[in-house]
């Protein structure tokens, strides 16, 4: 599994409606950050060693990320229903996402509904706390 941020110009990541972030809009931004490049194909291994590739025309890679290991360890962001993703980012890469955010107009968001602010720290929650967790 893991656990999504979402670069969105949506009130709320999970809206169907409000404003998006459209596939050429974050193409543009690709094309123009140096510190990033499309790739279109993820090769992964999961816990078990099985390997398999995921193909998107969206998919970019962070290239600067300090923490890359070529082919190994990547820092993939790509786009999805009107929104920039990226599955279990550390804290670099959710500085990255954060000015990413900023040049798209659009703001860092969680799973749950928690918006990140410049130094990739929680700064407030858009959404109420579903009642089942309030035990």
């Amino acid at each position: 599994m893991g656990y999504d941020l979402h670069i969105t110009r949506k009130q709320d990541w999970s809206d169907d409606d409000g404003l998006t972030i459209s596939r050429e809009d974050w193409l543009a931004y690709v094309d123009k950050d140096k510190s990033m490049r499309l790739e279109t194909e993820a090769f992964v291994e999961n816990d078990q060693g099985q390997s398999f590739s995921v193909q998107d025309e969206t998919l970019a890679i962070w290239i600067d990320w300090p923490n890359r290991a070529e082919g190994k360890n990547e820092a993939w962001m790509w786009h999805s229903h009107g929104n920039v993703m990226a599955k279990n980012p550390d804290a670099l890469m959710i500085q990255k996402m954060f000015l990413i955010a900023d040049a798209l107009g659009g703001k860092l968001q969680g799973d749950d509904g928690e918006v990140y602010n410049s130094i990739g720290e929680v700064d407030k929650v858009d959404r109420p706390q579903p009642w089942w967790k309030f035990w």
